[in-house]
């Protein structure tokens, strides 16, 4: 049996769902997601042109998502709109909630699944609807 040594580590994705209007529950099954904090960001420089000050705004989170039409109600066609809400159901805090959907795009090959990216984000003070 193998000894395991040095840090944890988490293996693999957290999410368990996403539910929209296009992707009905169950029907897609996650392989990757993305997670970022993002801003807008103002640096304010002195008259020597060094940074003085920084203040941000527009907080927001974003996620990309990466998966696969999947069960018995698959369907390749079916894609959430833009600006359409999305509802992630995760173990992990910070996927977990609604989103709204920012960019849409579908892949498929000849010798592979068809694949949907999800490009999602939640502003502050913005509840998707």
């Amino acid at each position: 049996m193998p000894t395991t040594q040095g840090t944890s580590i988490v293996w693999g994705t957290s999410s368990t769902d996403v539910v929209s209007t296009a992707i009905a529950t169950g029907t897609v099954s996650v392989t990757g997601e993305d997670f970022a904090r993002e801003a807008d960001k103002n640096e304010i420089r002195g008259a020597d042109g060094a940074i003085s000050s920084i203040y941000y705004y527009n907080p927001r989170n974003t996620l990309s998502v990466k998966c696969y039409p999947s069960g018995a109600a698959a369907d390749a066609d079916s894609l959430p709109e833009l600006g359409e809400k999305v509802t992630m159901t995760a173990a992990d805090t910070n996927i977990n909630g609604d989103w709204i959907v920012d960019s849409v795009s579908k892949s498929r090959k000849v010798d592979g699944i068809v694949e949907f990216d999800l490009g999602l984000t939640q502003y502050s003070g913005i509840t998707p609807a």
